[in-house]
């Protein structure tokens, strides 16, 4: 056994809710930690949960929280996502990390209607996301994507990278995504690098180059955030990915947060609708939001994380 799987192992004995979900061609394994019926009845989970969560974070720079969102609430909403979906696609406009044919920058709806805090306001996310980046925990970003069919492979990226090249910190900025639909290596579950949160970026190139990527995979191979409808997958914003291709025949919708140390893009507010402002009110996780017109053209935003 290598000492990455040792470690995993370890800390699938720390609780009995955790699960080691294997990528279908990798023989690897991804960190899921399923949510107990009993934690969602409680809305909180469990010291021994959390603690496992934590230290797979704290590890991996990911985990995903199985089952932290009930599936009728993503199929309610993936219809007007589809709608959406359609309208992109007549207008051509691709987005991303290279932007790559097939991968669509997706805003999300802005009026209540569309709006779940099931979603924005989750518990359990915030649960965890509270607890890793302190006091003054916000979210600052509320986007999406969609990866359509015969899609293409994204170049290997960080969304964002250390605040001081050459020097590895602690988390600043947690990402967090759900996929209304299960997902799978067919589909295009994202390629993620376990532990690259803590490569520190080369002072003189900001990029995922060819020779880290080879360096890397040496040490600690990818694996892919293969999750059912309900997941939520949080992923710490340094963490090497890129998105993979869709060989399915439907397109794959991806929902996007970020949640922020209270320092870090503390004045970024999210356009939404004036009835939507009440969903994101939370007593921890602060939403700073804009108010936009209901006619506002959500799906021309560009927003980075």
């Amino acid at each position: 056994m290598s000492d990455y799987s040792a470690k995993v192992s370890t800390l699938a004995e720390s609780a009995g809710s955790i699960e080691l979900t294997a990528g279908l061609a990798q023989g690897r394994h991804t960190m899921r930690i399923q949510i107990t019926p009993a934690e969602r009845e409680a809305g909180t989970l469990t010291p021994e949960t959390r603690k496992a969560a934590l230290d797979a974070f704290g590890e991996d720079g990911y985990v995903i929280l199985g089952g932290a969102i009930d599936p009728a609430v993503l199929d309610a909403l993936k219809p007007k996502l589809d709608e959406d979906t359609a309208t992109l696609l007549e207008r051509g406009e691709w987005g991303g990390a290279g932007r790559v044919p097939g991968h669509l920058q997706q805003s999300m709806p802005r009026g209540a209607e569309h709006i779940q805090r099931e979603i924005v306001t989750n518990p359990f996310v915030i649960e965890m996301t509270a607890e890793i980046l302190g006091p003054g925990v916000h979210n600052h970003f509320y986007n999406g994507n969609t990866n359509m069919p015969g899609s293409k492979m994204q170049p290997l990226h960080r969304d964002s990278g250390h605040l001081w090249p050459g020097h590895v910190h602690p988390t600043v900025s947690i990402v967090i995504n759900v996929s209304p639909v299960d997902v799978d290596e067919n589909n295009g579950a994202t390629q993620i690098w376990p532990g690259t949160h803590r490569v520190a970026d080369p002072v003189d190139e900001p990029r995922v180059t060819e020779a880290m990527e080879k360096t890397r995979r040496e040490v600690v191979p990818p694996v892919r955030t293969i999750t059912s409808k309900g997941d939520a997958v949080l992923r710490d914003i340094r963490l090497w990915h890129r998105g993979m291709p869709n060989n399915g025949i439907e397109g794959r919708h991806m929902i996007g947060m970020v949640h922020s140390a209270g320092f870090y893009h503390h004045n970024t507010a999210i356009p939404v609708h004036a009835d939507a402002v009440p969903l994101f009110e939370h007593d921890v996780l602060t939403t700073p939001t804009e108010v936009v017109a209901d006619d506002y053209d959500y799906l021309s935003e560009f927003v980075r994380p």
